[in-house]
This record gives structure tokens, sequence and C-alpha cells, in this order.
């Protein structure tokens, strides 16, 4: 393998390939990047065996052929020099790449492209187009809310439920809940899918917030999304999910409305005294027409004091601060709607319109 290439083009296809690595070393095989030139581009591909990211440029391919060459050193060094026109890759010496820049040059001890996992293809039968920026929204308001312990793998996941004409995304950790509702155009069977948080963080990352479509394939236990030069292909996870439509509560007798940057601010507020403890918690009062939100710790004390919309009665509760801080963050809606039945129900918080919404567990606290 022999190519010339763009420095920032390349380094720029690493800064996303890179992302695929595994974080714990599986084979140090894995812990490389796959090159392949072929035509008049240079493929980039890495993977983790569970999300596989595939990156094309284009360049000028002297010799077709592939190569694998040590991932992370690889994209550190093509970052130092990607303000060179022309950058030389060649693989022609066996299990060594030279790169060559002006009149300098590094060599990297490589490995055998042949031993290196089969990419996986993933069937374009089943589909569904959803806007970019509907499907980037629909990642950031649920993807913080997955478990991060292994007892319940389905909960390290996000669920879509892909439905005729809307997806139904959700996450939950089994103290709080994000539900998310967007519209697609359906060109497969309705099915639900288990996505890791991982390989959905990332996908989110390379997805721009423009009004251009994109189309998601799903295949029995892969998910693709394509984006024009960029391939992305996440292994699902096989388990069942929880019943989550008969978890969110229907039925409130206090709804408060608020100011989103004021509670946020109030929150971060807290936050702040809150975080020698182990167990945080902010107590709400909710008197008429304002909310107390405060907190007592070793550090010092905090009342913060909110006018606020209030329907149905008084009320007061706890929670963790840190849960609807994280829910807050993943808005950006103006106002946010409070729902609550009892000091010990679930309560729900949802945005301007029903597309999202968000189930929190209370916490026991004395009056």
């Amino acid at each position: 393998m022999k190519v010339i290439c763009n420095g920032t083009e390349l380094s720029e296809a690493l800064s996303k390939v890179i992302k695929a690595l595994p974080v714990k070393r599986i084979n140090p095989i894995l812990d490389g990047i796959k090159l392949k030139a072929k035509g008049d581009v240079l493929s980039l591909y890495a993977s983790d065996l569970e999300l596989s990211i595939e990156k094309t440029i284009n360049a000028e391919v002297l010799i077709e052929g592939e190569i694998v060459v040590p991932g992370k050193t690889f994209e550190e060094y093509v970052r130092q020099i990607k303000d060179e026109d022309k950058i030389t890759l060649d693989a022609t010496e066996k299990l060594n790449l030279n790169v060559s820049y002006l009149d300098s040059y590094v060599k990297f001890k490589c490995y055998n492209a042949n031993e290196y996992p089969v990419y996986k293809d993933v069937s374009q039968d089943e589909s569904f187009v959803i806007y970019k920026k509907d499907f980037k929204a629909l990642i950031e308001k649920i993807v913080y809310c997955v478990a991060t312990d292994d007892s319940r793998p389905a909960l390290k996941a996000c669920c879509l439920n892909i439905k005729e004409t809307e997806i139904e995304g959700v996450a939950s950790d089994g103290f709080r809940l994000a539900f998310v509702r967007k519209t697609i155009q359906n060109n497969g069977q309705e099915k639900q899918i288990l996505v890791p948080a991982k390989s959905l963080t990332e996908i989110g990352k390379l997805i721009d917030d423009g009004d251009e479509t994109m189309t998601v394939y799903v295949e029995s236990n892969y998910m693709m999304i394509d984006l024009f030069h960029t391939k992305v292909i996440t292994r699902l996870i096989n388990e069942a999910y929880i019943n989550y439509d008969k978890i969110i509560p229907t039925d409130f007798t206090t709804e408060v409305t608020i100011d989103k940057n004021l509670l946020q601010k109030a929150i971060n507020r807290v936050n702040v005294i809150n975080k020698a403890e182990k167990r945080g918690v902010v107590k709400i009062e909710i008197k008429e027409d304002v909310a107390y939100f405060t907190t007592n710790t070793s550090d010092g004390d905090v009342n913060e004091k909110i006018s606020i919309g209030l329907k149905g009665k008084d009320l007061l509760i706890g929670f963790n601060p840190k849960y609807i801080s994280e829910c807050l963050n993943a808005t950006s809606d103006s106002f946010v709607t409070m729902f609550f039945k009892t000091s010990t129900s679930p309560a729900i918080i949802k945005g301007e319109d029903d597309s999202w919404q968000y189930l929190i567990l209370p916490l026991r606290i004395s009056a």
C-alpha cells in the first residue's frame, strides 16, 4: 500500500474512527486502525467488536493494499503534522508503515491486515429515515440516564422502539427514566432494539444538528448509520427491556411550571454545597406560587426561592439534585413542568410539548 493524502483530512478522519478503539485491551490488533487503499480513496477502520467506525477520504493511491497501524500513537502523530498538504503513507515494507512529509519521516511497526476481524456489513432491507437534528436530540435527551453497573445489561443500553411513524427512545438506571418521541419514515418492520450507550454516544457526536435526513439500518443484532463518508455499525444487546409504558405515571395532584434557567441555576448552587455528601438531597417545598429548594450539609445550607405557576396541592418532596441537573442540561426548553402525586411517588418533568419526559424517583426526607 502506498498513498498520498492531505494532512488535515487524514487527522480529522483519525479523530473520528479512534472513538471505536477498545477502552480495555481485548486483542492487541484491535488497538490498531486498519488502513485500506483502493481506487481513489483511503479507508480508515476501527472496532472494539461492539462499535465499529469506518471513514473514507480522498487520496492519490499509488499502490493498493491494507495494513493495521497502532491507533492512538498514529492518530497523535498525524495530529502533529496535520498542516502538511501532502503526507505519504508507504506500507510496501512488510509490517511497517513509513509516514513521510517534507524531508522528514517516521516508521510505525504494524500488524497484518489479514488478522484483523472481518468488517460486518449490515443489510439495508430494513431501515428508517429521520432528521439528523431529531436523532441527535433523541440521543442527547436519554443517553445520560443509562446504568453503569453490569448487574442489569439491558439498562446499560438505550431502548429504541421503532414504530410505524415514530421512534421512542428510552433510557433508565432504575432511579430515573428518560423518554423521547420523534417522527420517522419507516422502511422496515416495527421492532424494539437495545443500543449500547457508548455506541449511541459516539453516533450522537458524529451527527450534526442539520435539517438533512439520515437513514438508520437495522438487521437482527446490528444497527448501522451511513453518513456520506462515515459509516458506523454497532452490535445490539439481546436482552428484554423494562415495560416502561407501565412505569410512567399519568395521574397527578400537583403541577408546577417553572423557568428552566432559574431552576437550573438553583439546582447547580445546591449541587455545590452537596458535593461532599455521599447521599445528596434537595428538598422542594411547594407553597402557592413559590417553590423553595433547600439542602443542609456539613459544608453549609442553601435556600433558593423561585416563583412558579401552580395547579393543585402544596407539597414537600426530596430528590437527588444531580438527577434534576442532568435532565435540565439535556433540554433547551425555556420552561419545564413538574408533575407530582405524593412525596413518595415518582415525579415527571416535561418540556413545552409531549415529545420528551423524565421520570425521577424521590428520596425519603424528614419534614
